[in-house]
């Protein structure tokens, strides 16, 4: 696929001369105005920008401030009239890559674009190598170029070769798994085995002899002695996922684990001593947890030596185009199809939602997608766009936790309360209840 370059000018017979200068090695798109140009620049669809500085609402100036905060590293390359150096030269200052002065000379131009979009290809290509480099760590199917994923990517590197233990946060679908085994492969313990198991997954009954194994008697059922996962996984890495599912009854047990490096079957009066390394992940909030007494503090502790947290899609957006990329390699194979891209509406689309199943979520999508695709170019009219980005629905997805209906209950009451400025009134009107019951409800005696 061909380099993208956006060209914004209010004057049509300049951009179309522009147009002319660089669509042979480049796809151009044009704008006349720089608010209409920087809604498509945000997508990161663009190898290099060039705009005209003096245009009516939004100038050149005020483009590139926009993009160098929210898009840094693209060249902007701005036009400036003959004899406006000043203008040119506070560009060069706020950021811009290079400028060009009227009469516009087409070589010169070309040369310039040129040269902006190598060195915006190099510095991809150069972050892709520093993020393998710096966290010394195969980080294959864990997908991001934003700062946030960079910056978990480098951590991954330094505890990798360690030994202690990790607790992956964030909420469902952001590849608390992946993460998990991607430190697994780049660790001593990458050739013993990798376990993983959903705490949530295993009957509370049944959890204790999964985790640990049983003697066969021990109970109705065990018509034979059987090894746990922490067996299974000696030497290597046990992943408990949905770790604050885990009942209280059990918690003791899984400390001593963790401290002594031994377990005890169901049934068994003797002690096995185990080598694993523990990752837990949760999409709870295990402080908040604690302090409920519905998890014990020192097992927190003692799975948390390391603490990763997995930010969700909706702060990462960048990371989308090269998600998606991904994804469509993916699936392609998969559904024997031959589909090239997305198209730009579509992109903006998928820029636009909330995400609140995070990437699960946008490799479901894309998997869809893919699967019901007649052409090589999937556009927004050939899928099933997503619900209202507001419905209660994608709220409760995107909860980092389950709450019970008492802490609903409060949270909503004190935050309309607060978008109320405390006006009990208003409050009451909103939730349609006497102005006595939020008295009662917040165990405050009513004025």
């Amino acid at each position: 696929m061909r380099d993208k370059i956006a060209i914004i000018d209010d004057h049509e017979d300049s951009l179309e001369l522009l147009r002319e200068a660089l669509s042979s090695s480049y796809d151009v798109e044009t704008f006349s105005n720089a608010s209409d140009a920087l809604e498509q620049i945000k997508i990161g669809k663009y190898s290099a920008v060039v705009s005209d500085i003096m245009m009516p609402g939004m100038t050149g100036i005020d483009l590139l401030d926009e993009i160098v905060k929210t898009i840094p590293g693209l060249p902007v390359i701005l036009i400036t009239a003959f004899g406006k150096l000043d203008a040119a030269a506070s560009s060069i200052k706020a950021g811009a890559y290079d400028y060009i002065s009227k009469p516009l000379n087409l070589n010169e131009i070309r040369l310039v674009v040129s040269n902006a979009v190598s060195r915006f290809n190099h510095s991809k290509k150069l972050q892709l190598e520093d993020r393998t480099r710096d966290t010394s760590i195969d980080i294959s199917g864990v997908i991001g170029f934003s700062d946030k994923m960079l910056k978990i990517f480098k951590m991954l590197g330094r505890i990798a070769p360690t030994n202690s233990n990790v607790l992956i946060e964030g909420e469902s679908g952001t590849g608390k798994e992946l993460v998990a085994k991607s430190i697994h492969l780049n660790s001593p313990r990458a050739n013993k085995p990798f376990v993983p198991v959903s705490i949530a997954a295993i009957p509370e009954q049944l959890l204790e002899a999964e985790l640990f194994g049983h003697e066969k008697g021990a109970f109705t059922g065990a018509l034979f002695a059987r090894d746990g996962l922490f067996s299974e996984a000696d030497g290597g890495t046990l992943f408990l996922d949905e770790i604050g599912e885990i009942p209280l009854s059990l918690q003791p047990k899984l400390l001593r684990a963790l401290q002594e490096h031994e377990i005890r079957r169901i049934g068994s009066t003797s002690t096995k001593f185990v080598d694993v390394r523990i990752i837990a992940a949760t999409n709870r909030d295990l402080s908040h947890m604690v302090k409920e007494k519905q998890f014990r503090e020192d097992l927190f502790y003692r799975l948390s030596v390391i603490r990763i947290q997995l930010p969700p899609l909706r702060e990462r957006k960048e990371d989308i185009p090269p998600l998606v990329k991904y994804f469509i390699n993916k699936y392609n194979h998969m559904h024997n199809k031959n589909v090239d891209s997305f198209s730009d509406e579509l992109m903006e689309v998928l820029m636009k939602h909330n995400w609140p199943g995070n990437v699960r979520e946008l490799e479901n999508f894309v998997d869809r997608a893919i699967a019901l695709a007649a052409g090589p170019i999937i556009d927004k009219s050939d899928v099933e766009i997503f619900e209202k980005e507001n419905s209660v629905d994608s709220w409760f997805s995107a909860a980092p936790r389950k709450f019970t209906l008492d802490e609903l209950e409060d949270a909503y009451l004190h935050f309309v309360l607060k978008q109320c400025n405390n006006d009990y009134s208003e409050a009451a009107r909103i939730l349609n209840i006497n102005k006595s019951t939020i008295y009662r409800k917040i165990g405050r005696p009513e004025k």
